[in-house]
């Protein structure tokens, strides 16, 4: 029997997101992180080895997912704008050498309070600075969660039922260097990659 997953992902008492491990009914692991607020200055940037990221502000709120297809090695984006729903993939390499995803607010204690739930997971912010980065990862080939160098970020773990990428990594840390007048930015440091049969097979 598939094992699921959930739990509420927490800055301090602030609601962040809630987090799902899921079987598809292909029997397929998934990973699935929805920021069900509605965000607000929403900007999204492709840091990419060759480029410098190129962000994308989004003039209406957004609902976002964020989701990891274990079998497939594929990160999905999913947002919804005025009810109609964009998605993106990006293929991510083997073995994993960056971390998978990394979210930065430029004021966390903005977002809002946190619902009851048993079990929450709970990130505590390092310092009284309001700029955050939140960094989702598994773990390196050394064994340890990978985070980008520029952040000082320790990182909590959560084992998942997966014989390969079985712990996921989440840990906070100071942003100073965000001079973004947005409020949220989502990076992704994979390029992204679109195919009709992914659309389709996601839908």
């Amino acid at each position: 029997m598939s094992k699921k997953i959930k739990s509420h992902l927490l800055i301090s008492n602030k609601f962040l997101a809630s987090l799902l491990y899921f079987k598809d009914k292909q029997g397929r692991g998934c990973l699935k992180l929805s920021f069900k607020n509605k965000i607000a200055d929403f900007v999204k940037g492709t840091d990419v080895p060759t480029t410098l990221p190129v962000p994308v502000r989004f003039p209406n709120p957004v609902n976002l997912d964020i989701s990891y297809k274990f079998p497939d090695g594929l990160l999905e984006v999913k947002k919804i704008v005025n009810g109609k729903t964009e998605r993106e993939f990006y293929k991510v390499p083997s073995p994993i050498q960056t971390c998978l995803f990394l979210i930065r607010i430029k004021d966390w204690q903005q977002l809002d309070d946190a619902p009851q739930s048993s079990g929450p997971l709970v990130l505590t912010p390092p310092s009284t600075s309001n700029s955050v980065a939140i960094v989702f990862s598994f773990l390196g080939e050394n064994g340890q969660p990978i985070a980008p160098k520029e952040y000082n970020c320790l990182m909590g773990t959560l084992d998942l039922p997966e014989s390969s990428l079985g712990t996921f990594c989440i840990g906070i840390a100071n942003d100073p260097s965000n001079k973004d007048l947005n409020g949220f930015l989502l990076q992704i440091p994979f390029q992204n990659h679109i195919t009709r049969n992914m659309k389709q097979q996601y839908a």
